[in-house]
């Protein structure tokens, strides 16, 4: 299977990356590589191909769902004691970027999405 996990260098992201992986999946990262989540290079899965871009960015995910069979969304901005004047940036990412992937995923006919969330939806 062709396996897409946005946000597979991160928490959740990794550890369903090396799941799939382990399975025989052929996995594909989308990961933005954002410094507020990855303050130093993350250890990506070897058997897994990193492309480093955003969900929020319609040419990159088209890119990135070549070929795909299942998407796990696991890209989000994290908050971690920031201020509220970055709302919009988080908005973005979180919002958006899901809006995006899911518009690109229909136009490609991928009907098969799992969606998980973390302290990313509800804080701290």
């Amino acid at each position: 299977m062709q396996v897409l996990v946005t946000g597979g260098a991160g928490f959740i992201g990794s550890h369903i990356v090396d799941a799939a992986v382990a399975a025989g999946d052929e996995v594909r990262i989308l990961d933005a590589l954002l410094p507020a989540v990855h303050r130093v290079a993350p250890a990506v899965n070897g058997g897994a191909e990193l492309v480093v871009g955003n969900v929020t960015d319609r040419g990159q995910v088209e890119a990135a769902l070549d070929g795909i069979d299942v998407v796990y969304h696991e890209a989000a901005m994290v908050g971690l004691g920031v201020d509220l004047d970055d709302l919009p940036a988080y908005a973005a990412n979180n919002d958006l970027g899901t809006a995006v992937l899911l518009a690109a995923m229909a136009r490609a006919g991928i009907g098969r999405l799992v969606l998980a969330s973390s302290m990313v939806v509800y804080g701290e």
